[in-house]
């Protein structure tokens, strides 16, 4: 299924990052974001992974965007990253193999706001304030996800992960029909920094660009190459390392176990539970 249709950018919508417990949270037998079964598939190895790319077996642009240096250096990103500095906002991206650890549950309040949107998939606009939430982060093999839920919705989403030891960048790729006739392939990556002593998350930026488009037909993307580009840059406040599960209001907690809305799993007395959209624990 592709990404546009199972909204894994809503996390980004309410500023929702990935919750994980120590161990990932979740159970053997649960079917939860929290499990940190990370998607990694990528059939044609252009460095979309299948679940989030249009054509899985057609690599886009031969393959250009396996290399994240290409990423980086892509006119797209370093155009956002232009109108981001002249914001005020310096995005460092991260190239690094030594991330910082994003294991845990964490707590977003309200603040921070967009800085610039172009034909935001999920209606952000420019000066838009963004919501409070609460997520689980996971890493495994390279890759990093994070599954949240706040007073809108849940969401998930994963991507690459690079980093400094302090800084990090999370790169998710995945492609976008604008039309029945084009495609759009997109970066969107999250920065920040990870404090030694707490665990926060600080200085949260957001930057999203096309890096290409599939015409289907001559002439199909033109005018979402010009006046339909998507771009995008936002902060959000730090968000804090949660100790005390208690504390969470959007997530339920079982056995000292998070689950996001819709997340199934057998509790102690084997029974079947899931997690409702009221944050209630409903077993049978």
């Amino acid at each position: 299924m592709k990404a546009n249709n199972i909204k894994l950018l809503n996390y980004l919508l309410s500023t929702i990052v990935i919750i994980t417990l120590t161990a990932c949270g979740g159970s053997s037998d649960s079917k939860s974001g929290a499990d940190c079964n990370i998607p990694t598939a990528d059939r044609d190895k252009d460095g979309f992974i299948d679940l989030s790319d249009d054509s899985p077996d057609k690599p886009f642009e031969n393959g250009k965007f396996a290399n994240l240096e290409n990423v980086v250096n892509s006119e797209g990103i370093k155009r956002i990253l232009k109108i981001a500095k002249e914001k005020g906002l310096t995005v460092n991206l991260q190239l690094g193999n030594n991330p910082p650890n994003l294991k845990g549950i964490y707590k977003i309040e309200t603040g921070g706001r967009v800085y610039y949107a172009r034909n935001s998939i999920d209606g952000r606009t420019t000066g838009a304030a963004l919501v409070e939430g609460e997520e689980i982060r996971c890493m495994k093999k390279g890759y990093s996800q994070a599954t949240g839920s706040d007073p809108y919705g849940s969401g998930s989403a994963s991507g690459i992960l690079k980093g400094d030891g302090k800084y990090f960048s999370q790169y998710s790729l995945y492609s976008y029909d604008r039309s029945s006739e084009c495609t759009s392939y997109i970066a969107s990556i999250e920065n920040g920094k990870v404090d030694p002593k707490s665990g926060d998350i600080k200085n949260y930026k957001v930057v999203i660009a096309t890096l290409g488009y599939d015409d289907k037909t001559p002439g199909s993307c033109d005018v979402y190459k010009s006046s339909g580009r998507i771009e995008e840059v936002y902060t959000t406040r730090d968000r804090k390392k949660v100790s005390d599960l208690n504390d969470l209001e959007y997530m339920c907690v079982d056995n000292k176990k998070v689950y996001t809305p819709g997340d199934t799993w057998k509790n102690k007395a084997k029974e079947s539970c899931k997690c409702t959209a009221d944050i209630e624990i409903e077993c049978e």
